[in-house]
């Protein structure tokens, strides 16, 4: 194999994820994931993890001033998304 995360399939078609991508995801023996085709390649995720997309949808309009509790701080885009992603898998 050329690289470390190359893999062969087996006989019954399963891979071994790469120790490396398992770490980042987070996942371990007997944990769920889904494996789905997107625009040609196959992609894992962890079981119950939302795509970017359904995630914007579902947030779409949720940050809008009437929505917003009067006394809520204001809150820099930047800090909240550093909030958000810093126990995501870089």
């Amino acid at each position: 194999m050329g690289t470390e995360n190359e893999r062969s399939l087996d006989e019954k078609g399963r891979i071994t994820l790469p120790k490396s991508l398992r770490e980042r995801l987070g996942i371990g023996p007997g944990d769920r994931v889904t494996v789905e085709l997107e625009a040609g390649r196959i992609v894992v995720e962890p079981e119950g993890t939302v795509s970017r997309e359904e995630f914007i949808e579902t947030m779409e309009g949720c940050l809008e001033g009437r929505t917003r509790a009067k006394d809520a701080p204001e809150v820099d885009p930047v800090d909240l998304k550093e909030t958000w992603t810093e126990d995501l898998p870089n």
